[in-house]
């Protein structure tokens, strides 16, 4: 399942991906997250420029796909590229 409005926790993270609509490594992504049960926040970098602002401010560039890994500890990590997105998700489904 995905959420595009509210974070939610798997395995006491929580997991928010940073895509665009027209980007084509961002659409492999959303593609792969149909048929992964996890909630995921959406945040579109184009729509809510925040987001990006975020993304570089925090993750250090404005890569997308982008998925931002929040501990239960507060420790935060961001994983680029979208087949170890996929594969970094479907392992913990």
């Amino acid at each position: 399942m995905i959420a595009t409005n509210s974070a939610a926790t798997n395995q006491n993270k929580i997991l928010s991906l940073y895509y665009y609509d027209g980007c084509p490594f961002c659409n492999m992504t959303l593609k792969a997250l149909e048929n992964i049960d996890l909630d995921i926040e959406l945040r579109h970098i184009r729509r809510q420029p925040q987001y990006r602002t975020e993304l570089i401010k925090q993750g250090g560039k404005p890569q997308v796909p982008c998925l931002r890994i929040e501990g239960d500890a507060g420790e935060t990590n961001w994983l680029y590229e979208s087949r170890d997105i996929i594969s970094y998700l479907r392992s913990n489904a």
